[in-house]
């Protein structure tokens, strides 16, 4: 061994705050345990942005995969070519990035038999990142050695984190987007920003106290929190929000801002249109650039997102106020009771959920029920509100309100709209093929038609009306199982009679005042 191997001793410094610090991991793989004690000696005071090293220790290339299989972190893998075999380290290095696919450590060959693998051949056909003589590893050389080897490992680790944190942040985006509903899709940016910054404790986070807020004409309103925020939801946002907070809220220019703060993290997106989403997390802090640059980035988009969503939640509750208005037109004229538009709207709703349609089509299906009788609105009023029995030619004017409705909605483009068209054209055909206006049979009538028949008949049996009292229940029951497969879809009568409970509970919750 060569003498320019050896060190004298040195006093070692007692351990700083750095020490504590997580360690990079070094691999000496070698059959010589006099090269692991020098190696180490020479070594032992190294620190690489304030973190020291930790070894570990193989002495053979079997035992240097097992190694790394169980500390894929490691960063500098030191190992030795002649071992168990003449070529046990090229085998190892092949398999270290073949087999285990660790493409971050980094290999440094080192040979006291140079002439049996020549550096040439070796660094041509092996990835690996260096090859050394033992005779030529100095102290120095070692140092200067693990300089270059860990600033290389670190930066390959921070564009692989980054990398991942996009990825991340794309798997996140794509998540958020599902959630249709404001409260969700606001809940979801606070559950999905640990998952985004620090996946491995995300316990912790999902646990965190946190605020997702949302501003129209000036009113700060909290639409989803978590933690000590779970219960704030419509409280004003500026009445929870620590005062550190208050000079980001109160700036109104446009764009996106945001701050680490001694309470912790908020940002805020404010559009041209002045509305505008914020989130707080009190106490969330950010371990270095990347996570700083991940969570800009991700609650950017996160906002921007929120905004949109938020306003078109507001276009849909503007669209669903115009529904009822309409639908309350026709009522007024009528006389009919006050909650019937929303009693049909919700049992139409149970009922296209108890048959089994998917959420939307169901929702779809409650908003565009209201517009079932819009028709009426030309019928005239001797007509629609006389307490006697119509006559036949009374009775042929009554039945064009089906048509009516149905041409005065369909010239729509709005997916609602052309919904309600179809239900208003198609609430009173009947199964056996008698109903008007166009004397549809069975599945030819639309399932939203044959749900909004079932809603309609039975709310206006159970309600009064200006030419009948309302019915007992018993009284109803015995209709509806007369008119099973004639007026009503038979199935759709089944699912009434099976969930009855649930359907005189909305009678009763919605009931009309006496």
């Amino acid at each position: 061994m060569s003498d320019e191997l050896i060190f004298a001793d040195e006093k070692i410094p007692e351990p700083s705050a750095s020490i504590a610090q997580r360690p990079w991991k070094v691999l000496i793989v070698d059959d010589d345990e006099e090269v692991h004690s020098i190696t180490k000696l020479a070594l032992r005071n190294f620190t690489f942005d304030d973190r020291p090293l930790m070894f570990l220790h193989a002495y053979s290339g079997q035992e240097g995969i097992r190694s790394l299989t169980e500390h894929p972190d490691v960063a500098v893998c030191l190992l030795d070519v002649v071992m168990e075999t003449e070529h046990a380290g090229l085998e190892t290095a092949s398999a270290i990035r073949s087999v285990l696919k660790n493409t971050f450590v980094r290999i440094v060959l080192r040979t006291g038999q140079p002439g049996q693998a020549p550096e040439e051949t070796i660094i041509s056909e092996y990835d690996i990142n260096d090859y050394k003589e033992k005779t030529e590893l100095t102290r120095g050389k070692l140092h200067t050695l693990m300089y270059s080897c860990l600033r290389s490992y670190r930066d390959i680790i921070a564009l692989d984190r980054s990398r991942t944190g996009l990825e991340r942040i794309l798997a996140c985006s794509t998540q958020l987007q599902q959630k249709t509903y404001l409260k969700d899709f606001a809940k979801g940016i606070l559950e999905q920003i640990s998952a985004v910054i620090a996946p491995e404790e995300d316990t912790f986070y999902a646990h965190g106290n946190g605020v997702a807020a949302f501003e129209q004409a000036g009113e700060l309103k909290v639409i989803a929190g978590t933690g000590e925020f779970s219960k704030k939801e419509q409280h004003s946002a500026i009445d929870i929000l620590p005062s550190e907070c208050a000079h980001i809220l109160q700036d109104l220019t446009p764009g996106f801002k945001s701050q680490m703060t001694s309470a912790g993290f908020i940002c805020l997106y404010r559009s041209s249109d002045n509305h505008a989403g914020i989130l707080f997390l009190r106490d969330f802090k950010t371990r270095n650039e990347l996570e700083s640059h991940l969570l800009h980035m991700f609650c950017h988009n996160a906002l921007t997102a929120f905004e949109n969503i938020s306003l078109r939640t507001l276009l849909e509750e503007s669209q669903r106020e115009i529904v009822y208005l309409l639908g309350g037109a026709v009522e007024h004229r009528s006389q009919d009771t006050g909650f019937h538009l929303r009693r049909v709207s919700e049992i139409s709703y149970l009922l296209a959920q108890k048959c089994g349609l998917p959420a939307e089509q169901a929702n779809n299906i409650r908003e565009a029920a209201p517009l079932h009788d819009l028709g009426k609105i030309a019928i005239p009023d001797a007509i629609l509100n006389k307490p006697a029995k119509l006559d036949a030619q009374e009775w042929e004017v009554m039945k064009t309100h089906a048509e009516i409705g149905y041409q005065m909605l369909s010239s729509s483009d709005k997916p609602l709209l052309q919904l309600g068209a179809e239900i208003a054209r198609d609430h009173h055909e009947r199964w056996d093929g008698t109903g008007y206006p166009a004397g549809k049979k069975g599945s030819a009538i639309g399932l939203p038609g044959r749900i909004a028949a079932i809603a309609d008949v039975f709310d206006a049996l159970c309600s009064r009306r200006v030419y009948k009292l309302p019915w007992e229940m018993k009284q109803v029951e015995e209709y509806f199982q007369l008119q099973r497969g004639l007026h009503f879809d038979p199935q759709l009568v089944d699912i009434l009679f099976e969930n009855l409970e649930e359907f005189i509970l909305i009678q009763q919750q919605f009931a009309d005042e006496t």
